[in-house]
């Protein structure tokens, strides 16, 4: 059509139909990746997009600026890999939409980007991205150690937990009795340390919590069961327990027994 005949306002109707008609159609394009991943595991790795009435010309991940993987859906076969920094991606777990990453390590960490390109006319692209850490989870359970382990009611419990080597440090919290440090119902303080066990980016380092609280009214059956989480959220959480047995005198209920307890662990992995 020769817009030129046109009258000025029938012009800038017709100039804007063809505008609207070359909007692209890529649109929503969305990243989803999850923040904390264990070292080995596999990963699945999402890009969502919606394209409306276009049809996808081809996506692409990236680490850091680095493409590693490929899908031309037009293309046989539609999957393409690249060497990059030993990333293992499983072909068969990834499509158009997602890319699954197996057995990642720790020079893994960094910013992963989806490029998204719908197909002619318009080849309009997009790119988003998202931050990925692999945490090296402690091997051992959290160490509890106390200063004297029978108390006589009323004295102060002096104690200190250690974690696992890890990257990055773990977080401690301790409990009394199955319930969480109050400082409505007791008096205690606790600080806090990282220790450092390697040097450079791939240094481990573990954390250490002092406790001390006052034993008043704290003793059930004539003891008190310490326990000490380490956890890095969302990927790893473990605790350790020791219980303090209380020092005469006392006086017995006869709803109470005395319990002789060496103490446990319990370990809860989130995947």
């Amino acid at each position: 059509m020769d817009i030129s005949r046109l009258p000025r306002r029938g012009r800038e109707r017709e100039r804007e139909r063809e505008r609207v008609t070359c909007t692209a159609s890529l649109k929503n394009l969305r990243i989803v990746a999850p923040e904390r991943v264990r070292l080995g595991d596999s990963v699945l790795l999402t890009c969502s997009y919606d394209l409306e009435d276009a049809q996808l010309y081809a996506i692409k991940w990236y680490f850091e600026d680095e493409e590693f993987y490929r899908y031309v859906p037009k293309k046989e076969p539609s999957h393409d890999t690249f060497s990059v920094r030993s990333i293992q991606v499983n072909v068969s777990g990834s499509n158009m939409h997602d890319v699954t990453l197996v057995n990642v390590r720790r020079k893994h960490t960094g910013r992963y980007k989806c490029e998204v390109s719908e197909d002619q006319p318009r080849y309009d692209t997009k790119l988003q991205e998202a931050d990925m850490f692999v945490v090296d989870v402690p091997d051992t359970e959290p160490r509890i150690m106390v200063d004297k382990q029978r108390l006589a009611e009323g004295e102060t419990l002096r104690a200190n937990c250690t974690s696992g080597a890890s990257r990055p440090a773990a977080n401690i919290t301790w409990s009394l009795n199955g319930k969480l440090l109050d400082n409505r119902r007791m008096k205690y303080s606790t600080r806090t340390q990282t220790l450092h066990t390697g040097t450079g980016e791939d240094g481990r380092q573990r954390t250490r919590s002092w406790l001390t609280v006052d034993t008043q009214g704290l003793f059930e059956d004539y003891r008190i069961r310490l326990r000490c989480f380490a956890q890095i959220q969302p990927v790893y959480k473990v605790s350790s327990s020791l219980d303090v047995r209380q020092d005469g005198p006392y006086v017995a209920s006869p709803h109470s027994h005395r319990k002789c307890c060496s103490g446990g662990t319990y370990n809860i992995r989130n995947r």
